[in-house]
């Protein structure tokens, strides 16, 4: 959106700096400064002005309506009668300028809110068919947000929704779900057990999309990580992932992962199934892979007569002859 209404690629920066874009951030501000608790409503003095701006008539608003895309969450806690009317149908995708706006503006920082997933279950699932539609970053956060609300319980979906709105994500959004699944994973600490066997093993059988095309390396490394973020769970989140294995043009970030992991220790004969996976004739992966080999040697001494040892080692040799 330019400063006449008019398309952008970028509705949030253009907000941001938009005279139309300050005064609702003011209000915004002025209306948060009375500390709004669930089902207040919004004031009467305030309303009209959050009314007006929601009229897609009026180009000229349009920055306005990206910053209360971006407060979805509060208006609809404050005064769902008057979202669901005004607000929420900004999302539809049946006007696609707009929607990709206040897409854009609830992205910035977007929070599952079971309530408003349900409210806005359409235009969120068909958001998945309009993933190019939606600009740099937020096309990622996007596919982060679906990944998240199909990790969890989601009261009024089903799980073929889900899966038909993974699968119609290209190729980078598939990569932004596998990122999702790996942090997810690494950042829940001491239940990264339960929430593999709870969580990301069920959404990996029933909702991942299953061709081997989208195995571009980007995305092995990321389904590797995320198997190694399972921890005791390894075994069976590699026997999961195990056939989009490749040899990754960049292993570093897998063979440091799996060294401090432990998990060349506690399950030798999976790490070395990994290695041997990722590491063809790359260059530069020798110090850490070194120390995972030494691992596994010293707990299951007969894996050094596996072919995968013997040629992890044989590249270590010609590495550090170079």
């Amino acid at each position: 959106m330019t400063h006449n209404g008019g398309p952008t690629d970028q509705p949030v920066a253009e907000a941001l700096n938009h005279p139309i874009g300050h005064v609702t951030q003011a209000l915004i501000n002025l209306w948060f400064k009375r500390n709004p608790n669930d089902n207040d409503l919004l004031p009467e003095e305030i309303k009209p002005f959050f009314t007006e701006l929601c009229d897609v008539q009026k180009a000229r608003f349009r920055p306005g309506r990206v910053l209360l895309g971006s407060q979805l969450i509060a208006f609809f806690r404050v005064d769902r009668a008057w979202t669901e009317q005004y607000l929420l149908p900004l999302f539809n995708w049946d006007n696609p300028t707009e929607a990709k706006a206040v897409w854009e503006g609830f992205l910035q920082s977007p929070r599952l809110y079971q309530p408003l997933l349900t409210a806005f279950k359409a235009p969120f699932l068909e958001s998945a068919e309009h993933y190019t539609d939606l600009g740099g970053h937020y096309k990622q956060q996007f596919a982060a947000f679906l990944t998240y609300a199909a990790l969890e319980p989601t009261e009024g979906y089903t799980m073929d929704e889900f899966r038909s709105a993974m699968g119609a994500l290209p190729q980078d959004g598939i990569e932004a779900s596998a990122q999702t699944l790996f942090q997810v994973l690494e950042g829940s600490a001491d239940q990264r057990e339960d929430y593999w066997k709870n969580r990301v093993q069920p959404f990996w059988q029933q909702l991942w999309p299953k061709s081997r095309d989208l195995a571009t390396p980007r995305l092995v490394e990321r389904l590797t990580l995320m198997s190694i973020a399972a921890r005791g769970e390894f075994p069976a989140a590699l026997a999961a992932v195990k056939d989009w294995l490749q040899p990754l043009e960049h292993p570093h970030n897998v063979v440091d992962m799996l060294h401090k992991s432990g998990l060349c220790r506690q399950y030798p004969g999976e790490a070395l199934y990994v290695l041997a996976a990722v590491i063809s004739d790359q260059p530069g992966v020798t110090e850490a892979l070194g120390r995972c080999l030494d691992e596994i040697r010293k707990v299951e001494p007969g894996l050094v007569k596996n072919a995968g040892y013997t040629q992890l080692q044989e590249y270590l040799r010609i590495r550090k002859s170079q």
